[in-house]
């Protein structure tokens, strides 16, 4: 007697199986097992027994589960992370609050699983190399996977996803179109290897994307290829070719954050070189002959404040006094927070002010306790003028209320002009010293020069510049938020080089050393770091209202991504200290030199491409205003991993680069893009997810702003949790979500992972987008 056929087993595709796809398996595999619990057959314990599939899910990548492309596990040990050991965890823990009083962890977190595995450094004061971080995820991996019940199938396709196409229901099996499952048809997921995939429910967790060039990008690699240089666009800087660059070549780096970071180490530790201790902890380079030379600019000309956080001064949450939810919750008009209502808040208007007076209150606070002598008279004095601050500001409980319309900017104008630059400095509320809003000229607003100016978002503090000039006589000690983030702003530098009076090089290299030495007196020693635990934790919290929908979505776009981002980044975002150190040390060494702010790059068309061997190394020197290397170091060596004959040859020098803010130019072989891509779907080269917006089966968000006018966003156009997509039409696709990088249009500051004991909403997300998918099966 023949059995009738049994339904397929419903599955599931998760394309992109980094951290945050991980997380997704991670609570499919954990909900399907209670979920699914006893309503299959055996265990496979039984060896006898079968089983029957409850659920397959597909992982779909080209690199390993886990670590995908950004961690993976072969980078050299000398690539760090950005952030401590401690705040890295792929499983919830019990400050999640979707798991049970009875629920246990599924996992370690990365300090668990470090400290289990012999890791014996700090935890919440080391950065652990990428590759470390790698094998976490790897082993997370490995325990999720060895953890599913038997009834639940998981598949590796390492491979990329080229399309996602919805199946019309008469395409599928009978026994699948007559099932509830077929309500909405399911979808197939094409492989760049010829796999299909017919799954119930598809996850696009995809991460970084390559990017369309711009332009001007695209006219530089342009450039290179027609005349014998090289170009290197924007990319992750372990995928760098940098083996293509020769010993002793002059690369021009566009951008000094994290990536130039990675560059810079496989540039010289990575080629041999090593840093020696030197009395008093700084470093001294050694070369060993394979670097090429760095010439460094970027739109500001300086790098990210470096981290203060090392071993004498671990990362450690502050508590804010005026940033508060409660705070927010009186200015919104609302009981609090966690009810139904929303606070519907503006970040310059409402928000700022209350996160400027806990950075004024950690700034002073500090300063009293290294430099009393700052202070003219009691600086409980300024404690008091911040407290009646914030009282005034609490009292404008909405924001019409703080947009009084007598001859003022008008409230749609306010929006679109805010002063961001003013907010950003710190400075007094006092139109004339407020300064034009650079969000408001990103945003095309129609305000008048002297509208942008008002400056209204420190207004509430009416006396403040008085009281703070009067009690810090010198303005070197107040606190200046626009000079913290550009100190270059004004400065004109006659030279370049090295003992050179009025040169930029001097000037770099005190700032370096200065705020090398703030990061290792901690937040505790420096006023100017006592900054950073403040911003990092108003970010943290800011992140979780935008989550929750409290602050008004032309205000995020405008003010928080505006400018306010920007600004937090410069601070919070730097490399660990042992990076600026490193970077004192090459720049004494010669082998990195520093091109200014508002760097222009153009084509060299005086290059002599007849002769690819280019001149002598001083008169490349001399052409270039970059400092010669170090005597007795034979730059025509190649020793370099990976190095080939064709990479040894010189390139001729067929770029040009200028600052307006230094004299000079200075010629290159080599350009590299250190930049991070904007990852901006409008711009996506991904196979897929081109061709998905091509088709219409995703659509970029859009914002309607306060004149009526439609923005395209960075981000997918998605619901709410759980982050279904929505296509062209405006429909939204209940089989398909979204989870990462493309989260933009949702969420603010997309961590690469969720921090432990922080109720973490990346985990929130995953735990949802796993439950909804449930409910389709």
């Amino acid at each position: 007697m023949s059995q009738a056929p049994q339904t397929p087993a419903p599955a599931v595709a998760i394309i992109g199986v980094g951290p945050r796809g991980l997380t997704v398996l991670e609570r499919l595999v954990a909900l399907a097992a209670k979920r699914f619990a006893g309503t299959v057959g055996a265990s496979r314990s039984a060896a006898d027994a079968t089983t029957e599939t409850a659920l397959t899910i597909h992982l779909i990548d080209p690199y390993p589960p886990g670590a995908g492309i950004v961690w993976r596990t072969d980078q050299p040990e000398s690539l760090l992370m950005n952030t401590t050991i401690a705040e890295q965890t792929v499983f919830p823990d019990s400050s999640c609050s979707f798991l049970g009083p009875e629920e246990a962890p599924t996992g370690p977190s990365m300090s668990e699983w470090y400290l289990a595995n012999g890791g014996t450094e700090p935890l919440h004061s080391t950065f652990p190399s990428r590759s470390l971080y790698g094998r976490y995820l790897r082993d997370a991996y490995r325990r999720i996977r060895e953890g599913a019940p038997d009834f639940i199938e998981i598949v590796e396709h390492p491979t990329k996803a080229e399309s996602v196409i919805d199946l019309p229901a008469m395409d599928l099996p009978q026994s699948v179109a007559e099932s509830s499952r077929a309500t909405v048809p399911e979808q197939l997921v094409r492989c760049q290897n010829g796999t299909t995939i017919v799954a119930s429910a598809v996850v696009l967790a995809v991460g970084h994307i390559p990017s369309a060039q711009p332009e001007e990008r695209a006219r530089l690699a342009a450039f290179a290829e027609l005349g014998g240089g090289l170009y290197l666009p924007q990319g992750l800087p372990a995928e760098t070719p940098v083996t293509e660059v020769a010993p002793g070549e002059r690369v021009i780096v566009r951008g000094m954050g994290l990536n130039y970071f990675d560059l810079q180490t496989l540039f010289t530790h990575e080629r041999g070189g090593r840093y020696e201790t030197q009395p008093g902890g700084l470093l001294r380079y050694v070369p060993s002959g394979d670097e090429p030379r760095l010439a460094l600019g970027s739109r500001r000309g300086i790098p990210y404040r470096s981290k203060p956080i090392c071993h004498e001064h671990p990362r450690r949450d502050w508590p804010l006094r005026y940033f508060t939810k409660d705070n927010i919750a009186l200015l919104a008009g609302i009981e609090h927070l966690d009810g139904e209502r929303k606070a519907g808040a503006r970040f310059n208007d409402q928000l700022w002010p209350l996160i400027l007076a806990d950075l004024r209150l950690a700034y002073y606070h500090t300063l009293s306790q290294v430099r009393p002598e700052a202070f003219a008279d009691d600086p409980g004095q300024l404690r008091e003028a911040i407290g009646e601050a914030v009282s005034r500001h609490l009292t404008r409980r909405t924001w019409q209320e703080t947009h009084p319309q007598s001859g003022e900017v008008g409230a749609g104008e306010a929006r679109t002009a805010a002063p961001a630059r003013a907010a950003a400095s710190g400075d007094s509320t006092t139109s004339s010293t407020a300064r034009t809003a650079s969000a408001a000229r990103t945003a095309g607003a129609t305000a008048t020069e002297d509208a942008a100016r008002q400056g209204r978002v420190t207004r509430e503090a009416f006396a403040w510049s008085e009281i703070e000039e009067a009690l810090v006589p010198d303005p070197a000690d107040r606190m200046s938020l626009h000079t913290l983030l550009n100190p270059l702003e004004g400065e004109l530098f006659t030279s370049r080089e090295p003992g050179e009076p009025g040169s930029l090089h001097e000037w770099m290299l005190d700032f370096l050393r200065t705020d090398l030495r703030n990061s290792l007196a901690g937040p505790t020693g420096s006023p100017e770091k006592a900054l950073f635990t403040v911003l990092w934790q108003s970010r943290l919290l800011l992140k979780e209202l935008i989550v929750a929908g409290h602050i008004d979505r032309v205000s995020i776009d405008m003010e928080i991504l505006g400018w306010f981002e920007g600004f937090v980044s410069g601070i919070c975002d730097g490399p660990p200290p042992q990076r600026i150190a490193e970077l004192i040390a090459l720049a004494e060494a010669g082998i990195v030199s520093f091109i200014g702010p508002d760097m222009r790059i153009e084509e060299n068309p005086d290059a002599l491409r007849e002769n690819p061997e280019a001149p002598e190394a001083e008169a490349e020197t001399a052409s270039s205003g970059i400092a010669a290397r170090p005597d007795g170091v034979d730059s025509t060596t190649a020793k370099a991993k990976g190095l080939t004959n064709e990479a040894q040859k010189p390139r001729p020098e067929i770029f040009t680069v200028t600052s307006a803010q230094a004299a000079g130019a200075i010629t290159g072989s080599v350009v590299i893009d250190a930049a991070s891509p904007t990852n901006s779907v409008s711009r996506a080269a991904d196979v897929l997810l081109y061709g998905m917006l091509e088709r219409g089966q995703l659509t970029a968000a859009r914002l309607t702003l306060d004149d009526g006018r439609e923005k395209f966003l960075n981000g997918l156009a998605l619901t709410s949790r759980p982050y279904r997509t929505i296509d062209v039409e405006g429909n939204v696709h209940p089989r398909r979500f979204a989870l990462s990088i493309q989260l933009s249009s949702k969420q603010w500051g997309l961590a690469i992972a969720a921090n432990p004991g922080t109720n973490a909403a990346t985990l929130n997300d995953s735990h949802t987008a796993a439950e909804a998918i449930l409910d389709l099966l």
